[in-house]
């Protein structure tokens, strides 16, 4: 069995802002040791449901979060940037499964702990209407790739929001939002056990849980930050402007929606 884990830090046990996840800030090696030891759960249990190949996509900000030598020595760790699929660098049809340890919920999420959908500058985004933040674009593209999202841990509200597209995924909520930059958390150690457990449950289960893929043709539609950042993704070939700072693309590929979408994402972020 073969399984992708794609990790974030602001979904992570212990870890309430920005202050634990940005290198600029002291605290940011707190943040960084609280996320290997949950991707280590992750690991541990996908070994405990057999796992034979493990493959670790470092995901948050700069994605060189993780220190290679406290990553168990079962999984190789792929990181740096810039990666071409960012976030999901190195998803293809070889996984059994896949695994989202960290995640948080979408932009303007009630009680969601530093809700955001990849940046600043993406204020909404909707796949065929239907609003999508971090979880539902990955896990699309894990189906694109016929792989089957099968285990999500972070805060409550991205657990939530990710039973709404999948509901028989596995998840473990961690951690619970008190507006964007507070949380009440479980202890890291509970956490971890939680999460190695989950996997294993998950891994066990895999065939109850379907690849998640909304039908072709794809529409997306995305509400930036600011007009300027419209005026500059107007110029990528096949966005449309539908008002002042919200534009659109359309596909029958949800992998050039995903690669649209990843292109909007940053060149929008370079106004911010």
């Amino acid at each position: 069995m073969k399984i992708y884990i794609s990790a974030d830090i602001e979904g992570v046990a212990g870890v309430p802002s920005w202050e634990y996840g940005s290198r600029k800030n002291l605290d940011y090696g707190i943040g960084r040791d609280l996320m290997a030891e949950e991707v280590n759960a992750a690991i541990g249990g996908s070994l405990d449901a057999g796992a034979k190949e493990i493959i670790v996509n470092d995901s948050h900000a700069s994605m060189v979060n993780l220190i290679p030598t406290k990553i168990h020595r079962a999984a190789k760790l792929l990181q740096g940037e810039v990666k071409p699929w960012s976030m999901m660098q190195g998803m293809d049809k070889r996984y059994d499964a896949a695994l989202f340890i960290g995640y948080h919920s979408m932009a303007g999420t009630w009680q969601g702990s530093m809700a955001h959908t990849y940046s600043g500058a993406i204020r909404e985004a909707r796949v065929n209407g239907i609003p999508f933040g971090e979880p539902g674009l990955n896990a699309a593209f894990c189906g694109y790739h016929r792989t089957p999202l099968v285990f999500l841990s972070g805060d409550e509200a991205a657990t939530n929001e990710i039973h709404k597209l999948i509901p028989s995924i596995v998840t473990v909520a961690v951690k619970k939002g008190y507006g964007r930059k507070a949380v009440l958390s479980i202890h890291p150690e509970i956490a971890r056990e939680k999460i190695r457990e989950g996997v294993a449950k998950a891994l066990s289960g895999i065939k109850n849980i379907k690849p998640f893929l909304p039908k072709s043709p794809y529409t997306l539609e995305i509400k930036l930050l600011g007009s300027e950042m419209a005026d500059m993704c107007e110029r990528i070939p096949g966005i449309k402007r539908l008002a002042n700072s919200r534009i659109s693309f359309k596909n029958r590929d949800y992998k050039e929606i995903f690669r649209c979408f990843l292109g909007i994402m940053t060149i929008s972020s370079h106004l911010l």
